[in-house]
């Protein structure tokens, strides 16, 4: 795993200017088209004016917001994976959820992705559950209102396999049957 001098610059004034709350240095350093791809958010950030309303609203949350890399896990010619934490103090609204005045530690994995060695954007995986025990949010489940009964599928299921059409959309054409011999 080889990473050049030149992301290593880019992801350390990346994470330098997130610490900062330096918004303009932030986006500076991405590219044009850039994004930022909170899994469980309903919809990516695209764009600057998106990206930089993202890492707002996280510093509106949490004002004394700090992330560090804790190690790079592995990187390619697109992007590097690295394993981060953050914290800080719950002192606004986050998600909809209101100040609590809580600390919060999260870990997180983290897909930088490159152009070259241009920021594009950046997939964060983290554990929601976990945040929200952490501010002491209650969330209520409701009862069931009919039998509970297991799933009936078995992990070969075709309609599990490449996630269905949305799988045939994003890589274009026919899905071929995942059981079948690609070789014949």
């Amino acid at each position: 795993m080889t990473i050049s001098a030149k992301r290593m610059a880019v992801l350390h004034e990346h994470v330098r200017a997130e610490n900062a709350h330096d918004i303009d240095a932030l986006i500076g350093g991405m590219t044009p088209d850039c994004f930022n791809d909170v899994v469980g958010a309903p919809e990516p950030f695209v764009g600057p004016a998106q990206t930089a309303e993202r890492y707002r609203k996280h510093w509106e949350g949490f004002p004394d917001f700090t992330v560090r890399v804790r190690r790079i896990l592995c990187a390619d010619e697109s992007c590097v994976v690295t394993e981060n934490e953050w914290r800080g103090t719950h002192l606004g609204t986050f998600m909809g959820w209101p100040a609590t005045g809580k600390p919060v530690r999260m870990r997180a994995i983290v897909v930088w992705h490159f152009k070259g060695d241009a920021l594009w954007g950046e997939t964060i995986f983290f554990d929601n559950a976990s945040l929200l025990k952490q501010i002491g949010a209650q969330i209520e489940i409701p009862p069931p209102t009919g039998p509970m009964e297991p799933a009936a599928f078995t992990l070969d299921d075709v309609t599990l396999l490449g996630h269905g059409t949305a799988f045939k959309r994003i890589r274009g054409g026919e899905r071929q049957d995942p059981m079948s011999d690609p070789m014949s």
